[in-house]
């Protein structure tokens, strides 16, 4: 209490509550060169026992059920503390003696008219993301429920931290109020747990992955609350605010966790043809969902929300088909399906910052299409050049999620630039017209923006990366990487059908 009545005092004296990022950024970096000491010293962040069966979990069994268990009690604590229901949703009588119970009719611009697309960007969290991360054969169970055990921790935690971040920087205590639109942002953030999820999968224990939960959202929201309210940045799909964080959060946390390429065992990086068939299904399961994703925030202007929609619709044919043909001319006439489950998504990565503005269709058209090219080419190119400065990235999402979201950005910014009339998309998804906002400025506000996402999500993972090392946490075995065994009970074992992940091939 006493904090926020010196915060309060602090606003009222002239000192603008944004004091809060300087101190916040000084703090992460000052953290940041005494973790990267610790990790030239400490060597790695994995298990050096020499395992004797793959089914055998090493290090404290109980480690997975006291953290989860702390970590519930925890949530449902501050939500109960940091949560209210909206206006719209609490009981409200009325009438003769307020006896009556009042009914709240349908209006256009409510949010649950957004239900529906609310329920499709759960579904990309739960069900396309999770078979997308089927591809391992090693990891088939371990993708598709780590990630559903993501979804669940996220989407209550989320909530929570909308009220810790709006706290701070409003200098008074301001609970959530839990509606569609609260679910929806929690489905974003959630992406981007899920997109680190997609850079370290395999490499991370499930007690492990409690910690990257209830760390990363907060920083998300860190980072939004400074793009958005500070830098005046509207990036409705998420391109720099969930998919690029995503990554390069991811990034770092390897770096802090000490991950290297040299560490996993050849054969756990293998897939077959039934987990790669999952994995483009839940590709397919992200495809036509992805409208929904970018739009489903903008309830109050359907004008706005249609255009999302259609822009995103565009943009992701575009990116499918262009990633096709660019797969078969850099594989010499073959189809490489971890390129063709991943870079046909790019476009709605590309787009999700530019998918509100007021362009022409060509333009999602044009940026849908070169991000196909560049998330096909990545994958072909640029992955192998990061194994080989030693950069892991199991899932591949630097070339879906970080390039092609820091290409969206840039794209948004020539739009800007480009634009005749002088008009800006603010923050609030309305046209405006501002005399001290002007084309160039507002450019300059979108690579700030970028500078700042890339800033805090690298050096927040490569800290968290660092916690997780901590004893209590359960720590993967270097020779189980990638490997599910320790985690479930498998009564069957996995199909003899193999072929290297990077070497697998369809004729066209």
């Amino acid at each position: 209490k006493q904090w926020y009545q010196r915060r309060v005092a602090i606003t009222a004296g002239g000192r603008s509550s944004t004091l809060a990022v300087p101190f916040v950024a000084v703090i992460v970096f000052a953290l940041l060169p005494f973790g990267l000491i610790f990790v030239m010293v400490s060597g790695d962040g994995y298990d050096q026992i020499n395992p004797n069966n793959r089914n055998k979990m090493s290090g404290n069994r109980l480690a997975l059920p006291i953290a989860g268990y702390v970590a519930f009690l925890v949530v449902l604590i501050l939500f109960a503390v940091c949560t209210k229901f909206d206006s719209d949703t609490v009981l409200t009588m009325g009438g003769v003696n307020n006896t009556e119970r009042q009914i709240v009719s349908s209006s256009a611009g409510h949010m649950m008219g957004s239900y529906g697309m609310m329920m499709d960007a759960t579904a990309m969290c739960v069900m396309g993301f999770g078979f997308l991360y089927a591809f391992c054969r090693k990891y088939t169970w371990g993708g598709i429920s780590l990630n559903f055990f993501i979804c669940g921790l996220c989407f209550l935690w989320c909530q929570v931290c909308t009220c810790i971040i709006t706290s701070i920087f409003e200098g008074e205590f301001v609970k959530t109020e839990v509606n569609i639109a609260s679910l929806i942002s929690a489905d974003l953030v959630t992406a981007a747990v899920l997109i680190t999820f997609g850079v370290v999968y395999g490499f991370v224990s499930p007690c492990q992955l409690i910690v990257i939960c209830l760390i990363e959202p907060i920083a998300m929201k860190l980072n939004e609350h400074i793009v958005v309210k500070n830098l005046h940045t509207s990036d409705a799909g998420g391109s720099i605010l969930t998919h690029a964080f995503g990554a390069f959060f991811g990034l770092g946390l390897t770096l802090g966790l000490g991950t290297k390429p040299a560490h996993i065992p050849a054969e756990n990086r293998l897939t077959n043809y039934m987990s790669d068939t999952f994995a483009m299904v839940g590709s397919i399961v992200l495809w036509m969902f992805w409208p929904s994703f970018n739009g489903a925030l903008l309830y109050n202007d359907i004008t706005v929300q249609q255009r999302v929609v259609v822009n995103t619709y565009l943009a992701i044919c575009a990116s499918c088909v262009v990633a096709f043909v660019t797969s078969s001319l850099v594989h010499k006439g073959k189809f490489n399906m971890l390129e063709i489950q991943n870079a046909t998504l790019a476009g709605g990565v590309s787009i999700g910052m530019s998918c509100s503005f007021n362009v022409d269709p060509w333009v999602p058209v044009l940026i849908g299409g070169l991000a196909g090219a560049l998330s096909s080419v990545g994958y072909a190119k640029i992955a192998g050049f990061l194994e080989n400065l030693g950069v892991m990235d199991s899932a591949g999402a630097t070339q879906l999620h970080g390039i092609p979201g820091i290409f969206g950005a840039l794209a948004a910014g020539i739009v800007v630039v480009a634009s005749t009339n002088n008009q800006y998309f603010s923050a609030n998804t309305q046209w405006a017209t501002a005399d001290d906002n002007t084309n160039g400025k507002q450019f300059g506000m979108i690579i700030a923006s970028i500078f700042c996402t890339v800033a805090i999500s690298f050096t927040c993972g490569a800290l968290n990366g660092l916690l997780i090392r901590i004893p209590f946490c359960d720590r993967v075995n270097k020779q189980l990487l990638i490997d599910e065994g320790p985690y479930f009970e498998i009564e069957g074992g996995c199909s003899d059908s193999e072929t290297p992940l990077e070497v697998m091939e369809v004729k066209a």
